[in-house]
């Protein structure tokens, strides 16, 4: 499944347009979009520091954030990901307004503290 397609329509922010257009600002005439400098997903995640991931399950980004996951976690990443249903891109934007922004950024809170040493 590709949710660039089923969940078309469904991110305010986000059109896969809009997608090739900001990905096409940063490689350049040139780039390449299989870069590992540019595309974590080509990347050697190997010796990557943990990895906390939130993504709104109506993002257009949420195939790639569980393939990032599982590649991460493959590579031997402390990999966490937490998909919000319903959600938007930058849904987090919203915290202190709307619950599941809030309880997002709880989340992090409570997933970096032990490692900052802070629990």
């Amino acid at each position: 499944m590709d949710s660039l397609v089923y969940n078309h329509g469904k991110d305010a922010l986000f059109t896969k347009e809009w997608i090739k257009g900001i990905a096409g600002m940063y490689l350049g005439a040139q780039g390449n979009p299989r870069d590992p400098f540019a595309n974590p997903l080509y990347a050697d995640l190997k010796g990557l520091s943990p990895l906390y991931i939130q993504v709104g399950g109506d993002e257009l980004l949420l195939d790639d954030s569980t393939v990032l996951a599982e590649r991460a976690r493959q590579a031997g990443v402390d990999v966490r990901i937490d998909i919000f249903p319903e959600m938007q891109h930058t849904f987090q934007m919203a915290v202190g307004r709307a619950p599941e922004s809030t309880e997002a950024v709880g989340r992090y809170v409570e997933w970096v503290k032990p490692k900052l040493g802070l629990a």
